[in-house]
């Protein structure tokens, strides 16, 4: 019966995203709810940001449907956890993506509310409690401060990550779908089924919102999504979803899935302080963009990087199945991956040319 309420899941809040996702085309042009960023080349101009809003309804009438029909699911729900404090610090994260998408909130205020919003997430029982250390094992953290500080950095990293990535149509959705996939998969083989069911629930409010975000979007995911699905995938991934351990306690899992994002945002914090930039401050020098001054068309970069986040996402689950040897060998691969992307996008080049060493030198 848990498969099928997953499927019912997956298919009921795809249906509501799809339907609530043209309803917001159709009253975004009738009441001039455009992006306000149109001075972006990259962007079309005159195009709704409030695609998150019809994500968000969708997962939420539909949890609450099979919460009312099937509570069964639930009652399996970790004791050390509360799903009301989980609920009530993405309505937080929800509030704060709407009201950047309408009035705009500047870095200070993000980071302050996603911060509370993190705290608020580690007393609801989700936190890093343990980290691993590639191919030695998995070390306890103790009740110190450090699982405190390492939750509120991986969720607030997380959430931002996603939103960096929402430069172009359909970029932060396609990647944030593996990852999430690959989240689910993990709940799903250790029979987590309420952890599955919100993923099913997430997957589904994605895909029915994804026509009208691929290129050319006719609506904007926003901060109202962006943000939302990144807190979401940050909290999911500190579930108990893999044998005893949470998934984030053992960390390389979840590291490896949402690989991408990570990657884009420590070179995004790196490149900005070497330039001595404030690192909350937009740039077009992210990795899309730096494929489309390449030559990419715009569908051909969001595809690009949605393969190599679904090979990560891959990665990520073969790395709880394998021997430690082979897991060695998908640790080489996917390094090189990100060296070889890095390279050709040319983040190696950071000094300046007048200060580089002529080649005889």
């Amino acid at each position: 019966m848990e498969i099928l309420v997953v499927i019912l899941g997956l298919i009921f809040s795809g249906a509501l995203a799809y339907i609530f996702s043209f309803s917001s085309v159709q009253l975004a042009g009738k009441y001039e709810i455009f992006n306000k960023f149109e001075e972006q080349e990259f962007k079309e101009k005159r195009t709704p940001r409030i695609g998150g809003v019809a994500i968000v309804i969708s997962m939420l009438i539909s949890l609450l449907f099979i919460r009312f029909l099937f509570s069964s699911l639930f009652i399996k729900i970790d004791e050390n956890t509360s799903y009301p404090l989980f609920i009530f610090a993405a309505v937080l994260i929800v509030i704060l993506g709407i009201y950047d998408d309408l009035k705009g909130a500047d870095a200070f205020k993000k980071i302050f509310v996603q911060i509370v919003a993190a705290v608020i997430i580690y007393f609801a029982g989700f936190k890093i409690a343990e980290i691993s250390i590639p191919f030695i094992g998995t070390k306890t953290l103790g009740q110190n401060l450090l699982p405190f500080l390492l939750t509120i950095l991986w969720v607030v990293g997380i959430t931002n990550a996603v939103n960096i990535m929402d430069g172009l149509d359909g970029l932060a959705v396609g990647v944030s779908f593996f990852a999430a996939l690959s989240i689910g998969v993990l709940a799903l083989l250790s029979s987590q089924y309420h952890i599955v069911v919100i993923i099913a629930v997430l997957l589904g409010s994605m895909i029915g919102f994804y026509p009208f975000n691929f290129p050319r979007a006719k609506i904007y995911l926003g901060d109202s999504g962006s943000l939302v699905i990144g807190f979401l995938l940050a909290v999911l991934s500190m579930a108990k979803i893999h044998r005893k351990v949470s998934l984030a306690m053992a960390l390389m899992v979840p590291i490896v899935i949402l690989l991408l994002p990570i990657l884009e945002t420590l070179v995004t914090i790196i490149r900005r302080s070497y330039k001595k930039q404030n690192i909350f401050i937009g740039d077009r020098d992210h990795f899309h963009y730096r494929l489309l001054k390449k030559g990419f068309s715009e569908t051909k970069t969001t595809l690009l990087l949605i393969f190599i986040s679904f090979l990560f996402s891959l990665t990520g689950i073969l790395f709880e199945f394998v021997q430690a040897r082979l897991r060695l060998f998908l640790f080489i691969l996917i390094c090189s991956v990100c060296l070889i992307l890095l390279h050709y996008l040319g983040y190696y080049n950071l000094l300046p040319k007048k200060n580089r060493p002529s080649p005889g030198e």
